[in-house]
């Protein structure tokens, strides 16, 4: 140990003095460098921690299938919230409608983006409509299509006689079930009801046109009435003629054409003439009202009856300025003023 000690002395007392401190300094400086290396290591693995994930733009994925549009935000890191709701277009279906935020925002990697998404219309097959009522079709379906656009609707309707009540739907096209791909027309043939058996056509020759209307509205025979162009030795305002004949088997909707010789005595201050009206063919037969309004405001009744549809013509006798008005059920059809014939051009308003 002594020897140890002396040679350590001996060991210092021959190095230089000047070649101790650079050593010190040395070792010194080496001690602060690593220090300072650390501090900058751990203050930039600070910063970095600081910073976040890196920034992306939001893409356009708007009509893009579902898939195709997770896709898409999965390459931007971009996470999806989806919210399903029911749209009109069919062709919508599966794809993205709208998004939250929109194309080209610059948003942090992670963020969520909102994606509503079409489940299909609120109807998306045609459904099964045969064995029911049209007119039960019809409201349905407009109850339906309240709120969304109809991607059904009803489109030519065809009635046929059948044993089926009136009004019911035998045959439908598309058939049920087919898928809605776009706006739908429904092509329907309807039950007319059963085919009335036939029956003797009656005589009207002879009559005055206002009794035989009185019996053909009570029959619910539909009419149309004709003035004869020749000279008749009958009175005027009689029926000459009648077709079909009479004795005809005829079903209970077929017209009967009646031809009358014209009023030539017409009192002053009045009107002869024949109203005339092309009505639409009803499928079924509705409560139709011809009404004669006088110029202080009296009312009569023409007649009334349930009416087929289709031509329709009366001959009149009345005041002039006189008005017709012909009803189906509660609702007006026609109104129509009665004037000399020079002035009739405008004598209908619907």
């Amino acid at each position: 140990m002594n020897r140890l000690s002396e040679w350590m002395h001996r060991s210092r007392s021959q190095r230089p003095e000047g070649e101790e401190s650079r050593y010190f300094k040395t070792l010194l400086f080496s001690l602060v460098g690593i220090i300072l290396l650390m501090v900058i290591a751990a203050l930039t693995a600070f910063l970095l921690s600081l910073r976040g994930p890196d920034q992306t733009l939001v893409p356009e994925v708007r009509r893009m299938d579902l898939a195709e549009a997770l896709l898409e935000l999965q390459d931007r890191e971009l996470y999806p919230q989806i919210q399903m709701r029911v749209f009109s277009d069919p062709a919508l279906r599966g794809k993205v409608v709208e998004q939250d935020p929109t194309p080209g925002t610059v948003v942090r990697a992670g963020k969520r983006v909102s994606l509503v998404v079409s489940q299909g219309p609120v109807v998306d097959r045609v459904d099964d409509f045969v064995g029911r009522n049209l007119n039960e079709v019809r409201a349905e379906l407009q109850m339906l299509f309240t709120t969304f656009d109809a991607v059904i609707q009803i489109g030519s309707v065809s009635y046929v006689f059948d044993r089926s009540d009136p009004g019911t739907i035998l045959e439908q096209s598309p058939e049920p079930g087919t898928e809605i791909t776009d706006v739908t027309e429904l092509d329907l043939i309807v039950s007319r009801g059963p085919d009335v058996e036939r029956a003797q056509l009656a005589s009207y020759v002879g009559l005055h046109y206002e009794e035989a209307i009185a019996r053909l509205a009570a029959e619910n025979r539909p009419f149309v009435f004709g003035v004869s162009q020749t000279a008749e030795a009958a009175a005027g305002g009689t029926v000459v003629g009648q077709d079909p004949a009479p004795g005809t088997e005829v079903v209970q909707s077929a017209p009967v054409s009646l031809t009358i010789v014209p009023i030539r005595n017409v009192p002053d201050g009045y009107v002869f003439g024949v109203f005339q009206r092309a009505l639409p063919s009803y499928p079924v037969a509705v409560e139709l009202t011809l009404e004669a309004v006088d110029p202080d405001g009296e009312r009569e009744v023409v007649f009334s009856m349930r009416h087929p549809g289709g031509a329709l013509s009366v001959p009149y006798l009345m005041e002039q300025d006189s008005t017709l008005v012909l009803w189906r059920f509660n609702t007006e059809v026609v109104t129509y003023r009665v004037q000399r014939l020079e002035e009739q051009d405008s004598a209908i308003v619907d």
